[in-house]
């Protein structure tokens, strides 16, 4: 089977997508398939659209798939849905075109349930869909082996990372998250217009064995993102086996965040919620299904449905 992502990937942070696609190319090549970047092949199987826009990093966009469909009937298309507009606070406008993405396609991949149902009702889509939650790199992202569970004697260390500066990845509550027990910490790019709080620790975007290294000499994950259609950040933070605290409203985060964590609402409510886990914490860290979390579940869920339409493919 000759697979094509539409999204060459890059070893650098930059988003769940570029992720995605460098755990599926490395799980499928395993499999003894082939995978490309590119339509120039004339025998690719199965078309698998990350994005139908058109970028450095992204040059098969949909008008390319279209007439590669046209010379080439028997392609199959799976397209991989992880954007939405009103995740941004200036929407970009992106849902029109993902729409008419996921109407030429044999079968379409949410990143979340949350997401599909946003997409199901806004737009009154029929379509053959499914959804499969995210995983990250194991070999990355891992526990401690030697957790400590006493925190009287010094802060607790709260972490996030975020590639993006979207103001709804979570500024709202970061800028604001001041206490004299607590040292934040953000990796990432952090938003401009922001005020930085007295205790926060700026680290560079990290990706990698890099990042991994930094999560784990923390002690909780915090991500405050609003209407996520289904990210990275969250994944690997509890993978690296923190507890999470998550924020009211956050879309398809919370499919995964609820198993690991607290929800909260605004900031009193997210120190509570802090105090909660603290209070209680090995009993939380014991808690983390670490299998659950890891890529080669999502890629086994993917693989599955690659198979299922090359399958059908071949039936015709």
């Amino acid at each position: 089977m000759k697979i094509c992502f539409t999204l060459k990937p890059i070893a650098t942070s930059y988003g769940g997508g570029n992720q995605f696609v460098q755990n599926m190319t490395k799980y499928i090549k395993s499999l003894n398939h082939k995978v490309v970047y590119n339509l120039n092949d004339s025998d690719v199987d199965v078309i698998f659209i990350i994005d139908p826009r058109k970028s450095p990093n992204n040059r098969v966009d949909l008008p390319k798939v279209i007439n590669y469909k046209r010379k080439h009937p028997n392609v199959k298309i799976i397209h991989r849905v992880n954007e939405n507009d009103i995740k941004r606070a200036k929407p970009i406008n992106i849902e029109p075109l993902l729409v008419k993405t996921m109407k030429i396609a044999d079968i379409v991949i949410f990143v979340s349930e949350w997401l599909r149902n946003y997409f199901t009702n806004k737009y009154n889509l029929s379509l053959n869909s499914t959804s499969i939650l995210s995983g990250c790199n194991r070999d990355h992202f891992y526990p401690k082996s030697d957790r400590e569970f006493n925190f009287k004697n010094r802060k607790i260390k709260i972490v996030t990372h975020h590639w993006s500066s979207n103001y709804l990845k979570g500024f709202y509550i970061y800028e604001k998250l001041c206490r004299n027990n607590i040292e934040f910490i953000f990796v990432g790019n952090w938003r401009k217009e922001s005020p930085k709080p007295k205790n926060i620790t700026l680290i560079d975007p990290k990706n990698g064995s890099e990042l991994g290294d930094i999560l784990r000499k923390c002690d909780i994950y915090l991500t405050a993102t609003q209407n996520e259609p289904g990210g990275m950040h969250y994944l690997e933070g509890v993978s690296c086996g923190l507890p999470i605290l998550y924020r009211k409203g956050g879309g398809g985060a919370h499919e995964i965040c609820c198993k690991f964590g607290l929800e909260f609402d605004e900031l009193d409510d997210m120190f509570d919620k802090l105090d909660m886990i603290m209070n209680n914490y090995e009993e939380y860290v014991d808690g983390i299904d670490y299998e659950y979390l890891g890529s080669e579940r999502c890629c086994k869920e993917y693989y599955a449905v690659i198979e299922k339409v090359f399958l059908y493919k071949n039936s015709i």
